[in-house]
């Protein structure tokens, strides 16, 4: 409370000061006052603010209770229950509540509002209720005393209640640590459940990355729902269909990171106008967190990224200067020595020379893919991962815009499948570059238990025909019959004008992982 504070407690005791002083001012107008009682009254009051003052806590309950008994008698003095000074007798009770609880203190304040015209009711020989008809005064300074102090008790609830949300938001450096714990989503949510009132929240992270925990069924429905119908503002309210078809209200509010990109939406399940100033400004807090973390997660990814793949470039060049060149000088020394094999045991060794020889030509070819795999960026970390880097080099410095989606993840996926897949993106991304004359190229990857969806799609002229190979001009040939040997289906749907889009779907082995 803030009498507990030097400050406030000079405040106080200033206030009691000046009802002392005007009470008095106000019942010498019509009636006289004693000297010996203004005496009293201010000794009294110097008496009752220094020991206020002092910090001796049963010195301040003492003359709190002695400060009652003299408000009595000071009444009794001036008045009665229709005394100016009744005010400054209430204002007495305020002490009682640093050292009590809010309970106790309305007991308190009930109890002295009770004694108070029964002492004066008996002295002057009434019942009480027609000596309260004669002081209808004192009822409405009671009145107003258990309101100002009602209102005050709510004031405070309500400030330490918004207090303890903003400190909630605002005093979370473990942030990365809790996030990294329960993952962000999980984290995020919660503590935002907490300060937005226990209301339903639902974080839709599209940028999250595959190592972080997956979105539960219910995410990914609304985050599938906002991908196919964007919110026209920033922070709009809008009435979205549930999962089980109720249509509910939500504030939405889109995630964009610091380059303006988005990464994902925030649901929050209210009316409009229902969620206050102070809400928002929760929620602005913990967005700038998670934006924060999501930023360092970037950087870490690319960090670790290019780590990695100076790291892979490093093994490979040194597999290429060390074993590879001497396997090249092994079948070298293996060439020359078939052709001085001697006459007489040539028949006999040559066939065991040219054994090792085909061996020594296998590793080498081996090696050789071995560098090219460490060196392809299709292979680095992930198949998504390659396929975002490589829409971003062959869109750089071209007025393609690229966008890449992706549904779904697993962990492992058969080599041949991935490579089949990057090819067709990659075959197909350069045909838009050089022949589509497109602003955009759209990819979406979308993997099931069941199978690879794959669909390519951009504005371009499009294709003279939907074949597949258009003239030559569009060499999809090969990814047909790559695509194919998969047991997989690939088409292509194209206008004069209006793009072309590539739709592939390559089964999956069920066994393989998925997430």
């Amino acid at each position: 409370m803030f009498l507990q504070r030097k400050t406030g407690l000079y405040v106080f005791l200033a206030f009691r000061w000046a009802l002392l002083l005007i009470g008095l001012l106000m019942y010498a107008k019509n009636n006289p006052v004693t000297p010996e009682l203004v005496l009293t009254a201010v000794l009294f009051q110097t008496l009752y603010s220094f020991a206020q003052i002092r910090n001796l806590p049963k010195a301040k309950l003492l003359t709190a209770i002695i400060d009652v008994c003299f408000s009595i008698y000071l009444i009794s003095q001036t008045g009665g229950l229709s005394s100016p000074v009744l005010v400054y007798s209430f204002a007495g009770l305020i002490t009682f509540k640093r050292f009590v609880t809010w309970n106790v203190y309305y007991s308190i304040i009930l109890l002295y509002s009770l004694l108070t015209p029964l002492l004066f009711s008996s002295a002057a020989s009434l019942s009480m209720h027609e000596y309260m008809i004669k002081h209808l005064n004192y009822s409405f300074v009671v009145l107003i005393f258990f309101i100002c102090m009602g209102t005050i008790h709510y004031g405070i609830k309500v400030v330490r209640n918004e207090y303890r949300k903003l400190m909630l938001v605002y005093a979370t450096s473990s942030y990365a640590a809790s996030a990294k714990n329960q993952g962000v989503i999980p984290y995020s949510e919660g503590v935002l459940k907490k300060v937005l009132d226990d209301r339903e929240v639902i974080l839709c992270l599209v940028g999250a990355s595959d190592s972080e925990k997956l979105q539960s069924w219910r995410q990914t429905y609304y985050t599938n729902y906002l991908k196919q119908n964007r919110p026209y503002s920033f922070k709009v309210y809008a009435d979205v269909p549930s999962p089980t078809g109720e249509v509910l209200p939500f504030y939405i509010e889109t995630l964009k990171d610091r380059q303006g990109n988005i990464y994902g939406w925030l649901l929050v399940q209210a009316g409009k106008d229902e969620l206050t100033v102070l809400h928002k400004l929760y929620i602005h807090f913990l967005l700038i967190r998670l934006e924060a973390d999501q930023f360092v997660k970037g950087e870490l990814a690319q960090a670790a990224e290019t780590a990695i793949g100076k790291e892979r470039d490093i093994i490979a060049q040194n597999i290429h200067d060390g074993i590879a060149q001497e396997l090249f000088f092994i079948s070298i020394q293996l060439f020359q020595l078939k052709q001085s094999l001697p006459a007489n045991t040539r028949e006999e060794t040559l066939p065991f020379v040219m054994e090792v020889e085909k061996k020594v030509k296998e590793s080498h070819r081996d090696i050789r893919r071995f560098i090219i795999e460490l060196k392809d960026e299709k292979r680095k970390i992930n198949l998504h991962h390659a396929i975002e880097k490589l829409l971003q080099r062959v869109t750089e410095h071209t007025e393609v815009k690229p966008t890449f989606e992706k549904i779904g993840w697993v962990a492992h996926e058969q080599l041949d499948i991935e490579e089949a897949i990057y090819h067709l993106v990659e075959e197909a991304a350069n045909n838009v570059i050089k022949h589509a004359q497109a602003k955009h190229i759209y990819v979406e990857i979308e993997v099931t238990s069941v199978q690879w969806a794959i669909t390519i799609r951009d504005d371009g002229v499009g294709m003279k025909s939907s074949n597949g190979n258009s003239g030559g001009s569009y060499g999809l040939g090969g990814m047909e019959n790559r695509i194919k040997s998969l047991n997989g289906a690939i088409s292509f749907h194209s206008e004069p004008g209006k793009g072309t889009t590539i739709m592939a779907y390559i089964p999956r082995e069920r066994s393989m992982a998925y997430v």
